[in-house]
């Protein structure tokens, strides 16, 4: 746990109104970037994980301050970048400050009661808008903060070399199976954001405000974006998750319709993505649970990381069966 009052003095000596700053309060801090509400200033630090990472190499935060800053440059909805710290003896990390956006994230598992008691007809028009800001995102033009193109088979060897380091021997060998089969592509190179969750989004009232987390963009083929947001989605391999599984919530068919409307791009061959997406999402789970199994984390949550997990590897299974 960070000291929240070497924070406080440390921004209050370098932000040029860090004397308006009345309290830190921690919002989110571990595994993950963390994030912190700048109190009198309303607006949110992020600093590296300071536990052992979920991944390693993916907590660059003045890489993504770049990366919010060149997403706001092609009129993404993303907050303003207000304060970028290299210096590690400010805070003991780099760092970068950024305005607080109104709304909130929907919780992909226990929504939020202004999610969970919305009209159908809302829910509809939310999934509309999180489907064509996707879609727009996949006729972007690459941004050169993400460096060199990444193909599918590249970011599944990502995480197959994380499942490798997790000691999760049965989901590198799936890895390996789906790596058989050519990963279809469906056009030119666009920015894919990584982790696309309901979850990563803000909302207002129902508007989108916000798209956050961009940890794990890159440069490639968006069918990858499309791929992990079907997992969300029932079929009839797997159920919806909680929130995706409200009235209103679109189905599989509607996303895969629209995405090729709106994008002008092929979706043939999106199983592959999908097992792609959800092999990347257990090679994390997989890697947290290790981290506790071998004494490197003292976070419990983790070890109830095998359920999830061992469902996972049961779908993968499956999915494999049938591309």
């Amino acid at each position: 746990m960070r000291d929240l009052d070497l924070i406080r003095d440390g921004l209050t000596r370098v932000l040029p109104d860090g004397g308006g700053i009345t309290g830190i309060r921690a919002f989110s801090t571990g595994h993950s970037n963390e994030t912190y509400l700048v109190e009198g200033l309303d607006q949110i630090l992020r600093l590296p994980a300071s536990a052992e990472p979920l991944m390693p190499g993916s907590h660059d935060v003045l890489a993504q301050a770049r990366i919010y800053g060149a997403a706001a440059a092609q009129g993404l909805p993303v907050p303003a970048i207000l304060w970028t710290g290299e210096d590690t003896a400010v805070l003991g990390d780099p760092f970068f400050v950024m305005a607080r956006v109104a709304g909130e994230e929907v919780n992909d598992y226990q929504p939020q009661a202004s999610f969970a008691d919305a009209s159908p007809e809302a829910r509809a028009a939310m999934c509309e808008t999180w489907m064509n800001l996707f879609c727009g995102l996949a006729r972007s033009a690459p941004l050169d903060v993400l460096g060199a193109t990444i193909g599918p088979e590249d970011q599944a060897r990502r995480w197959q070399d994380m499942a490798c380091a997790a000691h999760c021997p049965e989901l590198v060998a799936q890895i390996d199976r789906l790596l058989a089969v050519p990963a279809p592509r469906s056009g030119p190179v666009a920015v894919v954001h990584g982790d696309p969750k309901l979850a990563n989004l803000m909302w207002d009232a129902g508007a989108l405000t916000a798209v956050l987390d961009w940890e794990l963009a890159y440069n490639g083929d968006p069918l990858a974006d499309l791929g992990y947001i079907l997992f969300f989605f029932a079929s009839d391999n797997h159920p919806a998750n909680r929130a995706c599984g409200y009235p209103g919530m679109w189905t599989r068919d509607r996303i895969i319709a629209n995405w090729t409307a709106k994008t002008g791009r092929p979706t043939a061959g999106i199983e592959w993505h999908e097992i792609a997406a959800v092999a990347k999402m257990s090679a994390i789970i997989a890697y947290g649970h290790y981290l506790y199994t071998s004494g490197k984390s003292a976070d419990a949550r983790f070890l109830q990381w095998k359920v999830p997990l061992d469902r996972n590897l049961v779908l993968i299974d499956t999915l494999l069966t049938h591309l």
